[in-house]
């Protein structure tokens, strides 16, 4: 059974693979087959990935709306946009949970030029300069070009600034080419389910539950929007409000209010 990825490329039906990603959000072996099996049922040639998920995200959303979120993690980075800003300053705060000091959107001097660095993170005596690749469709990939450019910004910064280390975090993928590069030259790269070995992007966030706001299933697209412009930004910022208090200050029902923060405090608990 052949489906087009979000990319366009046409690749077969890899159950083995999607049973792993609905055990990863907490499914057991027996319950990710039961899904899978029907799922299976209502594929036709040339599927798209993306009706696969909404067909899979609908069925969890039936078992558990904390499942359906987790399974929604990867859109839920993409709904973070439409521009890169939001993610940078959720990665920020992510870093911050791994004892990492940041600042991010900071404009340095280097030896040619003044660059504007995304987020500039220290911890243990040694000093990141890591950009931010944010993309809001899943087919897409930080190129080769990308790699070339944090690299030679790298450069540019690292003896007056003394970084250690140069690190592109992206919420999609990478391509083989940006990969080697980055390799050739020790460029870290954390990117989804990339490098694997609890070193990629989705290990960081579920490993210690730092969910996106845009993750809950709640949320409608107003709140998607007006949360984030007040600075929440984890779904753990969530549990600082009263039913009453976010009821009030973002003008929605109390009773909607308190199922959006219990959401929020299983998916974090």
């Amino acid at each position: 059974m052949l489906i087009i990825k979000a990319s366009g490329e046409k690749v077969p039906f890899n159950r083995k693979k999607y049973e792993e990603s609905l055990r990863r959000v907490g499914l057991t072996t027996a319950e990710a087959k039961t899904i899978s099996n029907q799922i299976y049922q209502d594929l036709y040639p040339n599927i798209l990935s993306d009706d696969i998920f909404i067909k899979t995200h609908r069925v969890l959303k039936k078992k558990s709306r904390i499942l359906a979120a987790k399974y929604g993690l990867k859109r839920a980075l993409m709904n973070l946009g439409p521009a890169g800003y939001f993610f940078e300053r959720y990665m920020a705060r992510v870093l911050s949970a791994y004892d990492y000091r940041t600042s991010y959107n900071q404009f340095i001097t280097g030896r040619c030029v003044e660059h504007e660095v995304d987020i500039i993170a220290e911890r243990a005596g040694k000093k990141y300069m890591i950009e931010c690749k944010y993309h809001n469709t899943s087919g897409l990939k930080s190129d080769i070009k990308v790699v070339l450019y944090v690299y030679a910004r790298f450069l540019d910064l690292k003896d007056i600034h003394g970084f250690s280390e140069a690190v592109l975090i992206t919420n999609t993928g990478c391509t083989s080419e940006a990969i080697k590069y980055a390799r050739c030259n020790n460029v870290k790269i954390i990117a989804w389910r990339y490098p694997g070995d609890q070193d990629d992007l989705g290990h960081y966030i579920e490993s210690k539950k730092l969910y996106p706001v845009t993750v809950l299933t709640a949320l409608n697209q107003y709140l998607n929007v007006k949360f984030r412009e007040n600075g929440i930004i984890l779904a753990a910022d969530l549990l600082k409000f009263t039913p009453r208090a976010l009821s009030k200050k973002f003008q929605i029902k109390e009773p909607f209010a308190k199922q959006i923060i219990n959401e929020a405090a299983v998916l974090t608990e």
